[in-house]
């Protein structure tokens, strides 16, 4: 089964690289990854369709940003055609299926991202640290457009004491943060450049991950931190409500800062022992699914699409044959 990955603009991408390297290290396909479509391919699958002016038969498109997102690069009147041209949609998450539902469009199913358990394990369960600062990371790149929550995050900052917390920061542009943080007294490290393969680490030396942001596809830190069993405090964004579970895992934060500022100052205090049920939550949930099983069920998604192309073909042939033609006219009156 030969797969065309069709970026539709030859830009760089992180994330899309990533993806891709992982799908063509499976083995499970030939995967041909091109700016426009090449021929002879069984599946097409877009990743930037809104590009597009026409999708190829038998063709997937990937929504991976967050469909309330304003930015006009992302605006939902670019990707209406191409969504109903489609074969199929995949969605990261529930909250995306439901908006297309919403929207009419049913071809639609959730395959969320998902992490690398040859790095990834459960943690053993921390228990509350009384002679230690709680410490609190943010692993994700700084954007200009700050959407992924520094106003939030700024907001909580001026509501938690620096004599509590602790921060630890991993990220391009994160230092921009640091040096802000630093200045109100708390105690912070920061790398913008950190090895894949040390992140596992990263996330033991937290307490719990902050993700603040306003608008998310994934983001591609919950599933890791659902893996290394760290409790995430986060925004009902992108693929939190499928995988984080207020009260359980993690926190979810309102938007509003002097109550999430309370939330978080609670469990850093463990008051009604919630930072001891949040770490025992975070231990024992497995809603994130591993790049093996994301594949796998990608793959499964292809053999639908090309088996029910397989069926339309047999059908249109079967109609357009001569001798279907020759067979109807000879039985007419």
């Amino acid at each position: 089964m030969k797969i065309n990955f069709v970026v539709s603009e030859d830009k760089s991408s992180r994330i899309f690289s990533d993806i891709f390297r992982r799908f063509m290290d499976s083995g499970q396909a030939d995967i041909a990854i091109s700016e426009q479509p090449v021929s002879g391919a069984d599946i097409y699958h877009y990743h930037r369709p809104q590009l597009e002016t026409a999708l190829m038969p038998a063709s997937v498109v990937t929504v991976h940003h967050d469909l309330d997102d304003p930015d006009p690069f992302v605006v939902f009147d670019r990707f209406a055609e191409r969504y109903r041209e489609a074969h199929t949609i995949v969605c990261l998450n529930s909250l995306q299926k439901e908006k297309l539902s919403a929207l009419g469009y049913t071809n639609t199913v959730v395959i969320p991202h998902g992490y690398d358990d040859a790095f990834f394990v459960k943690r053993e369960v921390v228990t509350f640290p009384s002679d230690r600062k709680i410490r609190i990371g943010i692993t994700s790149k700084r954007y200009p457009r700050r959407f992924k929550g520094e106003v939030l995050f700024y907001e909580l900052l001026d509501r938690l004491p620096t004599e509590l917390f602790s921060f630890i920061l991993i990220g391009e542009g994160r230092s921009k943060d640091a040096r802000y943080i630093a200045g109100l007294g708390f105690d912070v490290e920061c790398h913008e450049i950190m090895p894949y393969r040390v992140f596992p680490s990263a996330y033991e030396a937290m307490d719990a991950l902050l993700m603040s942001s306003t608008f998310e596809g994934g983001p591609a830190n919950i599933p890791e931190a659902v893996a290394s069993g760290t409790p995430v405090i986060c925004t009902t964004v992108g693929m939190v409500p499928d995988m984080i579970f207020d009260g359980r895992n993690g926190i979810h934060l309102t938007g509003h800062a002097e109550a999430d500022a309370k939330r978080i100052i609670d469990w850093a205090t463990n008051r009604d022992g919630v930072f001891d049920i949040l770490s025992k939550g975070a231990n024992e949930v497995r809603s994130a699914p591993t790049w093996s099983e994301v594949i796998a069920r990608h793959i499964t998604l292809y053999r639908h699409v090309l088996h029910e192309r397989s069926l339309m073909d047999l059908v249109w042939n079967d109609q357009s044959s001569p001798v279907r033609e020759l067979s109807i006219a000879s039985t007419s009156p």
